[in-house]
């Protein structure tokens, strides 16, 4: 994260983003982000729903809060 504003709450000792943090910088669960970024991706990309649940693991899976969550569940 290059900036103060891309840190969970502003908190340059926060290590999780804006994206994945509520407004105080507390960790979203993954079930919430999982599931607003599927509704995003059907929205503005225009994909059906099994391609953003696709994306959506995709994406996740870059960001070290879900990595290994992500991980796991392509594994089963």
């Amino acid at each position: 994260m290059a900036s103060r504003e891309e840190h969970g709450a502003q908190n340059l000792d926060n290590p999780y983003c804006i994206h994945c943090t509520d407004m105080k910088g507390k960790l979203l669960s993954f079930e919430k982000l999982y599931e607003d970024m599927v509704a995003s991706a059907m929205q503005t990309h225009w994909m059906n729903k099994e391609q953003a649940e696709k994306y959506a693991l995709e994406e996740m899976g870059r960001w070290p809060a879900w990595k290994d969550r992500v991980d796991k569940m392509l594994r089963r």
